[in-house]
């Protein structure tokens, strides 16, 4: 706990979000997969693979697509998990901002409708 007193709120990851890396260490248990293993099959280094698993990496297009092919999870799901996590991170990163942005109830209407007719 001592840890966190040091720590921003920028610093601090909620326990509810994962790296994406996380899914990946997942898929490789599961298969009793080694990181030197995923490493080989994704034409990546040892230590960009810890990179990837420790969420200092994103999941890129490419290795999305790679992925795909090894564990037979479609590229989109592991890009759905990237930007998800990307999302959520900003959101978080950003929360004060955001909230400041709030909008008026009638600027909110005003923009329903103007989504609504585009």
């Amino acid at each position: 706990m001592n840890d966190l007193k040091n720590k921003k709120a920028n610093d601090v990851i909620p326990g509810n979000l994962f790296v994406p890396g996380e899914y990946i260490q997942d898929e490789m248990e599961a298969r009793e997969m080694k990181q030197v293993d995923l490493a080989i099959a994704l034409g990546m280094s040892k230590s960009e693979i810890s990179l990837l698993l420790s969420g200092k990496r994103n999941i890129t297009v490419l290795i999305a697509i790679k992925l795909e092919k090894i564990f037979d999870i479609d590229a989109e799901t592991w890009m759905n998990i990237q930007v998800k996590y990307d999302i959520e991170k900003m959101k978080m990163m950003h929360a004060k901002e955001l909230e400041s942005m709030s909008l008026s109830p009638a600027k909110r209407r005003e923009l329903k409708r103007a989504i609504t007719a585009a």
